[in-house]
């Protein structure tokens, strides 16, 4: 398998992991929310029958130190992705199911200079079926989720994940997707979702601190940890809505998993040590929050079985130094 696509996953599976909100259409609306003098829940809302759609932007720089070369490899990545949220129907025990569908991503990718790939899933090409990260979007596009939240907006149970896994599975480069179809694991969805367990737990004022920890399962990453510090810093106008101005920052770990079985590609992460801050917009009369900023600086060891000759292989261990730059906003209601 080629290198460069192997350590192009491996990043690509990384990075989607981080998703957020944004409220467009209602946004036009000046907010009829006036901030109280004390304490207010920051609640998320879920109007049955509402239809969001997300956008995630993303740049990214990385450099990769490899065994043998004298110089690091450097890359530089920006990313985008569209996906939607509909809210089907209230669950009994307070809970609701939601539909999540993959509308579009887009992709493009430099090193040493040159341009590696530039993927545009909206402009279709007879190239991309030559190409196994096309190839990837080209399968994701479309794809939908079904979650069951509970009444605390945890995710209880999902559907649609091995239907998923046989698109990835069909086709002449399902060898070559095998590395990143091993990130699209329960925990990789869960965290997709995972903004609903940044609010508070209880009434906050300005001033206010709270903890957010969360633990993912993420295939050949072994177990994502999130360690985050959240404050209400205060109450702002972000655009025309009154919003509740978070921010925050954490450490971003990982626990490796030394279960060769369960990474068949042949390639894990050894060790992943980061930090993330950023800055969120939380609308109380939507429910929702409207606008995210984040960075992150990541350094992980990637190890990879190589071929050999006469099938004799060997490891190898890659140190990738990551920054990222994400903003994440919703474009769309109805």
């Amino acid at each position: 398998m080629n290198r460069n696509f192997v350590l192009i996953t491996a990043i690509l599976a990384l990075s989607l992991s981080w998703m957020g909100c944004d409220k467009a259409g209602k946004l036009d609306q000046p907010s009829a929310f006036t901030p109280p003098a004390g304490p207010v829940e920051l609640k998320l809302k879920w109007p049955l029958g509402e239809h969001v759609v997300y956008e995630m932007t993303m740049k990214m720089n990385s450099e990769f130190t490899v065994p043998g070369q004298s110089t690091p490899m450097k890359q530089e990545m920006t990313m985008g992705q569209e996906y939607g949220l509909t809210v089907f129907k209230a669950l009994p025990d307070g809970g609701h199911e939601v539909e999540m569908e993959f509308l579009n991503a887009r992709m493009k990718m430099g090193m040493g200079g040159k341009t590696m790939m530039d993927y545009d899933s909206r402009k279709k090409s007879s190239a991309e079926k030559a190409d196994p990260v096309g190839d990837i979007f080209g399968k994701i596009v479309g794809a939908k989720i079904q979650y069951f939240l509970n009444a605390s907006n945890e995710v209880d149970r999902l559907e649609g994940i091995n239907e998923l896994m046989q698109r990835l599975s069909s086709g002449p480069q399902a060898a070559a997707l095998a590395p990143l179809k091993s990130m699209f694991s329960d925990g990789y969805f869960k965290q997709m979702m995972s903004q609903n367990r940044f609010v508070p737990p209880k009434p906050v004022q300005p001033g206010d601190t709270w903890p957010v920890q969360m633990e993912f399962p993420m295939g050949g990453i072994g177990t994502m940890g999130l360690d985050y510090k959240f404050t209400f810093q205060s109450w702002e106008k972000h655009g025309l809505r009154e919003c509740a101005r978070l921010e925050f920052e954490g450490t971003i770990k990982n626990k490796p998993d030394l279960d060769q079985k369960a990474n068949p590609s042949g390639m894990s992460i050894g060790n992943l040590d980061g930090t993330t801050s950023g800055t969120s917009w939380f609308d109380p009369e939507l429910g929702i929050i409207i606008d995210t900023t984040m960075n992150q600086d990541i350094s992980m060891v990637m190890n990879m079985s190589m071929p050999g000759k006469g099938g004799a292989g060997s490891k190898q261990s890659i140190t990738n130094q990551m920054n990222q730059v994400m903003s994440i906003k919703l474009s769309s209601v109805k």
